[in-house]
């Protein structure tokens, strides 16, 4: 038999299995196998003999490539080549754009098609087009994969007609016809043709219509109205079994995960053991892509629920990766088991998420090091320092040719010996703040620059920017505007490195030039690991630190392990930790991170354990390391390995911010949450759950305080270990030598400015496409370009987080909507005024930070981003967020202050019902197009737990053109709000009475607030009238009050009578401040009361116009600001219970005529009084005399005509 050059010599060759119309393969001789095999058996049906094939043309192979013009069919223009060549096409590639395809899935039944609409991009085609044989039809056989527009492939045979929607390059190989001979085998029957099925011809033709030959194409067995375009309804149907078939798989797949994900866990401990640390990197790649393809299909769920229509989600057409990644995790799985990863860890490690932070004593000061402390603030030149050191000659510290202006005092030691510590210390001693007009805090761990060094220490000092690069211009401004003559500087210049050595100290010298300028006596403390800095850069001698004695280190460690430094501690305990403390030769970082550590336990054999463990025998990768720095690498390791799973995570995650960076707590927790590093746990929100995990690294010690500012900072050793332990995952790119040194499978990358990079080295850092998280930082635009950052959406698809930190972005790219697992954006530092219609298909994003982008509205679209948590506008558009239709579908939503009711579809107050992930402050208005009860409990308030402020609003003012008093009465019923509301405010409600059920402190245990304003029609509160003469009721009644309530204000409530009822020490045992005011039916108070106030620390009382004032007014000695202003008749007589205010800071009165006079006695009583106005008071004829208010500092009196004492107006102080 001769063979087709396509198929050599030797190999296989091609048979038709008719029974099941698949190829398989058999050998040169046409057997399938032996010919003892080929014998018929008992019992079995005799197969199908081999086809044989006849060579009917020339031995040739051709290579061709097909251009398709936009328009046509490719299956007809290929299969019409094949005729006109009459000879078989295997198609090889494709490349071009087809539009609406309509595929058969590859896994799925025979009906399983879908046709997609659009233009779509090949990613790959290759088929068979096969002419027909005397014997048999010709076939077509075309299989197709597409991009389809999110990162991911859609595939399969092509079914119909496939149409070119630009112009198509398709590869082919050609070879000669052969001819097919099927000998039927007994028991065949004809194949039974299908009478719906559709049949779609091509003419395999060369010059005359006598060798046309039609054939039937592979078409789905449906009806032909639905083989051509199926709607997603009935292509929902089609597939429905099948996704219910993967959705079953998915979960399979997850208890897959999540049992690898809890053995990861177990192995983290163990990571010091040979092998363990290499298969955990091993299992990160499928962990990591696992997580991916369940995201995927959480958000093809999102998609299809959101748009509203049965989509096909493309992880359906991802199923065989699934099972791909799968198989990878069992085994996995299996190995890990393998190893037996079992000990210790179970006794301690508690992976639960506590709910109350183990919270420990403020840092305490610094111990065992006064000596240096003094010594050091002696050489900072302060006066009365100096002539000590003068009279008693001590000038051993200074170096000769030491600049007049400016000194330089190194200190140095091994790292966590305590320099930063002990330079804090000096640069918060009130007498060294008082000495110096400029105290300027800087951190140079990541690498000495001068530039960006003179940078930081202008905007430092003149908390501004600076932006440009040029050097000599920079040293300008510091020399001109910031470093003058007139004032003396201590500067702080923490942790520097060395390659400050380099270029023979070039770029420090560069760096102090400008500093000379100042006024003498301006001094640098330098700290530094390193002897040979300290020894260049110094002025003067540099102070060495040496590691804390035992002693001493005992107390600190008792300090931190215990919460104080008192000797009543367990014995057994105490002898375990001198043990612990005689290893960590003298590192106080050491004794406050392994005293953390033991804090969370105080048990004797979790004690031991920590004193047994192996990792104090553990030595660091460089061989010249001292024992001091193997005992805190082995503390630090330590305390890593006893942290729990969740919290190593978000530790070593750090490590993708430059060395020395200040952390906000807040930001970082939304990165942690963003990247999935915290989820919920519980009724807590994942928001909620980070601040604890954050608060939980603060307790051992792996977060300090920065020394200048609010933030938080690493310390260096710290941070060493937050690299090591992260080393594949995280990367910072600080300039171009960086690029050749990132890792393959890293996840989390900054890029920062001023690194020397350029548009292509940022491009090709699409590259990495295991990227969950980018920080650009300071990079400029021209460098940052909008190709740059399409060329990421188009590749870098698994980007969760996102941040361009002072980045002015020109445009937000339209493919960015590819980034369908995003959930935090920040483009706060961008200008544009729109956004890219995709954008609105990232319906993961939680976090978008816009606050400088100038939209003029909040787009409506932006309900369409289901998972939104929170988002940062423009201020003006703050309020703007509660007027968008349909707000109620952002149901994760956690900050909207405000919210109007209105009346077109949408801005109902049902809107309100599902957003129980509210926090903060909510303000509702237009409660006045509520129209009852029904409607107003729709918005669910009661379930907005994690609320704290309510404000309703009714009306815009107060008189409003129409209202029904009963039915605002009953939606005020409606609309009870959480129990843990602390302030409440009512506004424009115009209601007879303020009584719902809800308002008392049963509901509102929590309530510290309440405020009630612009409501002219209540007449009662809380269910307690007064009577109509205008005197209040003897009896309490049923009201209990609030006792945590330490704030009421009551304002513009015309027809209130009396507060009698309420204002009861009983009822209000908290009560701070009291303001009432315009009121002007209120006609009286519990005076006698008053004074019974024991916590009331402020009381304004303001145009009451109809208040009587009864005799016997006493108010309590806590009092501090009293305010009377327009309030009825408050005469001498009442002015005497001002007598004794031992308290009273602030005194107010105005428009107060039946005041005649204030005696020397009451002034001299109040011996607090700091600030004094009388206002307007028509009968003050006497004040005691001037020298009466003589010691008040602040004094404002005028526009009273008949007081003659002191020339009008009277300014002092403050008022003047």
């Amino acid at each position: 038999m001769d063979l087709d050059p396509f198929w050599p010599a030797g190999s296989t060759t091609i048979k038709r299995n008719r029974r099941n119309d698949q190829d398989e393969p058999t050998d040169g001789t046409g057997g399938s196998g032996s010919g003892s095999e080929m014998r018929e058996q008992p019992g079995r049906r005799k197969p199908n003999p081999p086809i044989p094939i006849k060579q009917d043309g020339p031995v040739t192979r051709l290579s061709h490539s097909l251009e398709i013009a936009a328009g046509a069919d490719i299956m007809e223009e290929v299969a019409a080549f094949a005729g006109r060549q009459q000879r078989s096409v295997c198609v090889l590639s494709g490349d071009g754009f087809i539009a609406n395809p309509t595929l058969r899935h590859i896994q799925g039944r025979p009906e399983a098609v879908v046709t997609f609409s659009g233009q779509f991009q090949i990613l790959s085609m290759t088929g068979l087009f096969v002419v027909p044989s005397p014997c048999r039809p010709g076939s077509v056989n075309l299989t197709l994969y597409v991009d389809g527009g999110r990162g991911q492939a859609v595939g399969g045979s092509v079914v119909g007609k496939l149409v070119a929607a630009g112009p198509v390059m398709v590869k082919t190989a050609t070879w000669s016809c052969a001819t097919d001979d099927h000998l039927p085998a007994a028991g065949d029957k004809p194949a039974k043709a299908t009478a719906d099925a559709p049949e779609t011809s091509y003419n395999f033709q060369q010059d005359t219509p006598e060798t046309s030959f039609n054939f039937q194409q592979d078409a789905p067995e449906t009806s032909s109205s639905s083989t051509a375009e199926l709607d997603q309804d009935n292509i929902y149907q089609f597939l429905l079994s099948d996704k219910q078939l993967m959705m079953d798989e998915c979960l399979v797949f997850e208890r897959t995960l999540s049992t690898l994900q809890e053995l990861i866990k177990h192995a983290e401990w163990w990571v010091h053991k040979d092998g363990v640390a290499d298969l955990l990197q091993d299992a990160s790649d499928p962990v990591y892509c696992a997580e991916d393809l369940l995201d995927s299909l959480h958000y093809d769920e999102l998609l299809e629920k959101s748009e509203g229509n049965n989509t096909i989600g493309f992880s359906f057409l991802e199923f065989p990766k699934m099972k791909e990644v799968k198989g990878k995790l069992d085994q996995l799985i299996r190995k890990m088991e393998n190893l037996d990863l079992h000990g210790v860890r179970q006794l301690f490690m508690d992976e639960s998420v506590s709910l109350e932070p183990n919270l420990l004593p403020a840092e305490p000061k610094i111990i065992g090091r006064h000596k240096e402390l003094l010594e050091l603030i002696n050489f900072l030149g302060l006066p009365e320092i100096i002539g000590k050191r003068v009279q008693g000659g001590d000038h051993q510290g200074m170096v000769e040719g030491r600049p007049d202006n400016v000194s330089v005092l190194p200190i140095t030691g091994t790292g966590g010996v305590g320099k930063t510590a002990l330079v804090h210390a000096i640069f918060s001693e009130k007498r060294v703040r008082d000495h110096f007009d400029l105290l300027i805090w800087i951190c140079v761990s990541d690498g000495f620059d001068e530039k960006k060094l003179i940078k930081k220490l202008i905007q430092s000092a003149a908390e501004s920017e600076m932006k440009s690069d040029d050097l000599r211009y920079l040293q300008k401004i510091l020399t001109n505007g910031i470093i003058r003559h007139s004032r003396r500087f201590l500067l702080v210049i923490d942790d520097v490195q060395e390659d400050i050595c380099q270029e023979d100290f070039h770029k420090w010298k560069s760096f102090l030039a400008p500093l000379d300028c100042a006024k003498p006596g301006s001094m640098v403390l330098v700290t530094t690991r390193f002897l040979k800095v300290a020894e260049h850069v110094g002025t003067m001698k540099h102070s060495m630190l040496e590691g804390l004695p035992e002693g001493n280190l005992w107390r600190l460690f008792k300090m931190h392990a215990f919460g104080s430094d008192n000797s009543d501690i367990n014995p057994v305990l105490a002898s375990i930790g001198r043990s612990i403390v005689s290893r960590l030769n003298g590192s106080p970082l050491g004794a406050q991170i392994i005293g953390r550590l033991l804090s969370l336990k105080l048990d004797p054999i979790y004690w031991r354990n920590i004193l047994e463990s192996e990792l104090w025998e553990v030595v660091p990768h460089q061989e010249n390391e001292g024992e001091d720095k193997i005992s805190i690498c082995s503390a630090l390791k330590l305390s890593y390995q006893y942290l729990p799973f969740h919290l190593k995570r978000c530790f070593s995650f750090c490590s993708m911010y430059p060395r020395n960076y200040e952390f906000d707590a807040g930001t970082l927790v939304d990165c942690w949450v963003a990247v999935g590093l915290v989820l919920p746990y519980g009724s807590m929100l994942a928001l909620d759950v980070g601040h604890l995990y954050f608060q939980q690294l603060v307790n051992r010690s792996l977060f300090q305080k920065a020394p200048t500012s609010s933030g938080y900072v690493m310390h260096d050793l710290v941070y060493d270990m937050a690299q090591h332990t992260s080393r594949n995952e995280c990367f910072v790119i600080k300039d171009r030598c960086d690029l050749s040194r990132i890792p393959p499978s890293v996840r989390h990358l900054s890029v920062l400015g001023n690194s020397g990079l350029e548009s292509s080295d940022l491009e090709s850092l699409h590259t990495y496409k295991t990227l969950r998280s980018i920080i650009c930082s300071s990079i400029d635009s021209n460098i940052l370009t909008t190709s740059v950052v399409e060329t990421w959406f188009s590749d870098l698809v698994n980007i969760r987080m996102l941040r361009f930190i002072s980045c002015q972005l020109k445009e937000l790219p339209e493919n960015v909507g590819n980034l369908v697992h995003l959930r935090y954006l920040d483009i706060s530092a961008c200008e544009f005024d729109k956004f890219p219609d995709s954008f609105w298909r990232l319906y993961n994003l939680e976090i978008l930070d816009a606050r400088n982008c100038k939209i003029q509205h909040v787009p409506n679209d932006i309900v369409k981003l289901v998972n939104l948590q929170r988002v940062k506008l423009k201020d003006d558009l703050i309020r703007h967020r509660g007027c968008v239709p349909r707000v109620g579908n952002l149901v994760f939503l956690q900050e909207m202050p405000y919210y109007a009711v209105g009346d077109e579809p949408g801005r109902t107050i049902h809107e309100l019902k599902n957003m129980n992930h509210l926090r903060g402050i909510l303000e509702i208005s237009g409660l006045c197009g509520v129209t009852g009860m029904e409607q107003s409990t729709e918005a669910v308030l009661h379930k907005k737990v994690y609320l704290d402020t309510l404000i309703l609003s009714w009306h815009e003012s107060i008189r409003p053109e129409k209202h029904n008093s009963s039915q605002e009465m009953e939606v005020l019923e409606g609309l009870r709000p959480s129990s843990n509301i602390k302030h409440l405010e009512v506004k424009f409600y115009m209601g007879a009475g303020f009584h719902p059920s809800w308002l008392h402190e049963d509901v509102l245990s929590s309530l510290a607030s309440l405020s009630i304003s612009s409501c002219p029609n209540i007449s009662t509160l809380f269910g307690q009238p007064s009577r109509t003469d205008g005197s209040s009721s003897s009896s309490t009644g049923s009201f209990t009050g609030f006792r945590s309530l330490t704030k009421l204000c009551i304002t513009w409530c015309k027809r209130l009578t009396g507060l009698d009822n309420f204002l009861h020490p009983e009822h209000l045992p908290a009560i701070k401040v009291i303001r009432l005011s315009n009121c002007e039916d209120l006609v009286s108070l519990p005076t006698k009361s008053l004074g019974e106030f024991l916590h009331l620390e402020n009381l304004e009382v303001s145009h009451c116009w109809s208040l009587n004032w009864e005799q016997g007014l006493t108010l309590p000695l806590s009092l501090k600001v009293l305010k009377l202003e327009a309030c009825g008749e408050f005469s001498d007589s009442a002015l005497s219970c001002l007598r004794g205010l031992v308290a009273l800071t602030n005194l107010d009165l105005q428009f107060c005529p039946s005041i005649e006079s204030i005696c020397t006695q009451i002034w001299s009583s109040l011996v607090s009084l700091e600030n004094l106005k009388i206002v307007c008071c028509q009968g003050l004829n006497s004040i005691g005399g001037s020298e009466s208010i003589a010691r008040i500092g602040n004094v404002d009196i005028r526009h009273c005509p008949k007081l003659k004492e002191l020339e009008q107006p009277f300014f002092r102080g403050c008022y003047c």
